[in-house]
């Protein structure tokens, strides 16, 4: 017997919301219910294209479509009232990061969640990316020794942070990936943050141009992580990654985000993201389609979720840290107060 497909929604279907529609659209063990957007235009053509309806509101969405499971990919300042909503119709969540602008309103997110009883799992796409996913298990399994150092690079394009400005920041919004991968790798969470930014670009709208952290780590280890969004769109690739290990019985070294691919054709030289979202003939692949099929499947079999609400809460209260040390000068200690990982 055929098992019934899981009824799936997207609320907030722009750039990424606009992806997680189409994942969904493509997995045989979906049915792809309702959208929404506060733009209703555009989720009228988004349900036209993916074949699903489009909704007004969150509370029609879960009052007529009845989901069992929600994306929920709008702008982190109207996440908390909307999760909320659709939990409590006991719809579980996937919810984007980060999951509000402040821990205060993230400890509120999640003791509503979690007073459902629904299960949530928080889109960070490098644990689904299968070269840090064969780090972390070399590192687990003991093959690198006792880790001493993890260092991350994360530089984006200008274009991000004009297109970003105006509803996140660039720790937050890009770096908190790299603060997340590390913990995880590490296998413990951060204990102290110092952080430096420079603000010259982005000064008008109060948004870092560049800021670099240096973490300590419960186990001992030391983390870094540089993160910037100033390069020119001229670049090969819009988002440049790196990733080292160093341990005392081996390394691990991941770079870029092209593996590989090289194209040049009569304007420039490109280096195409075959890592993170790339789209073509079979649909949205790399980490981020991978993600959210691990959703639809952690649903559907009862697995565990790659991102707890707990480990989203921790890497944000890293990049709280890291915040508070660039307004004070001095190392700040990360609050867990709430959630831990």
């Amino acid at each position: 017997m055929t098992a019934e497909p899981l009824r799936c929604a997207v609320i907030g279907v722009g750039r990424i919301g606009s992806l997680h529609a189409q994942v969904l659209a493509q997995d045989p063990r979906v049915e792809l219910v309702g959208i929404v957007d506060p733009r209703h235009e555009v989720a009228e053509q988004v349900a036209r294209t993916l074949g699903t309806r489009a909704f007004s509101t969150a509370k029609e969405l879960v009052s007529q479509a009845h989901p069992q499971a929600v994306t929920i990919a709008v702008p982190e300042d109207a996440r908390l009232d909307i999760a909320t909503l659709v939990a409590r119709s006991g719809a579980h969540l996937l919810l984007e990061k980060p999951l509000t602008p402040t821990l205060a309103c993230t400890d509120k997110l999640v003791q509503e969640v979690e007073a459902t009883g629904v299960r949530a799992m928080v889109n960070f796409i490098l644990r689904s990316d299968e070269r840090y996913e064969a780090v972390q298990e070399a590192a687990a399994s003991g093959r690198l020794g006792e880790l001493r150092v993890l260092s991350a690079t994360r530089s984006g394009t200008s274009a991000g942070a004009k297109m970003l400005r105006d509803s996140t920041g660039l720790l937050i919004s890009t770096g908190i990936h790299d603060i997340d991968a590390m913990t995880w790798i590490a296998g413990s969470r951060v204990e102290r943050v110092y952080a430096e930014a420079i603000f010259e670009r982005g000064s008008g709208w109060g948004r870092e141009d560049a800021i670099v952290l240096t973490l300590r780590f419960a186990s001992g280890a030391i983390g870094q992580l540089d993160t910037s969004w100033v390069m020119p769109s001229s670049v090969p690739q819009p988002l440049s990654a790196r990733l080292n290990i160093v341990g005392t019985g081996g390394s691990a070294e991941i770079i870029g985000s092209h593996n590989g691919l090289s194209i040049v054709d009569s304007e420039r030289l490109t280096h195409p993201d075959l890592a993170n979202w790339p789209v073509g003939s079979l649909g949205v692949g790399g980490s981020f389609g991978r993600s959210v099929r691990r959703f639809v499947g952690a649903i559907l079999d009862g697995g565990v979720f790659p991102t707890s609400l707990g480990q989203a809460r921790h890497a944000e209260a890293v990049v709280d840290a890291a915040l508070r040390s660039v307004a004070s000068g001095s190392p700040e200690v990360p609050s867990y107060a709430a959630a831990n990982p």
